[in-house]
């Protein structure tokens, strides 16, 4: 478990190593992962982490004479990151399929509906 905890009267308990994959939110907010890829204390002795992310950050060119910029590594406070696991990725995945169900009930629905106008005029029924 690399996650920092809290433990009254202890600080904060950090199990971190060289090669976990990890999480992370990036300056948006939006998580990212990585594999830590070093450890270091700063000047003010906080552990650091060194993480070479799963895919980069990208920052927008502002304006035409920019480009946008890829940021591939992140050196971040250890306490920040979480233990990598896979459950966003199955929510994501779980949402994707779900969203997929939804589209062809609601296709279903309408050509439903479009057999069933159909039916009735040629029955001369109400629909």
């Amino acid at each position: 478990m690399s996650a920092a905890q809290d433990t009254p009267g202890h600080g904060i308990v950090i199990s971190l190593h060289i090669g976990q994959r990890v999480r992370h939110r990036d300056y948006k907010g939006q998580r990212v992962t990585g594999i830590v890829h070093g450890l270091s204390l700063d000047s003010d002795r906080v552990l650091e982490a060194d993480i070479v992310l799963d895919a980069p950050i990208v920052v927008p060119a502002r304006n035409e004479e920019d480009r946008a910029l890829s940021i591939w590594r992140q050196h971040v406070p250890a306490h920040e990151l979480a233990p990598f696991d896979d459950r966003d990725e199955l929510i994501a995945e779980m949402l994707a399929a779900l969203h997929g169900v939804v589209r062809v009930a609601d296709r279903a629905t309408v050509e439903f509906d479009a057999a069933r106008t159909v039916i009735a005029k040629a029955t001369g029924s109400a629909a």
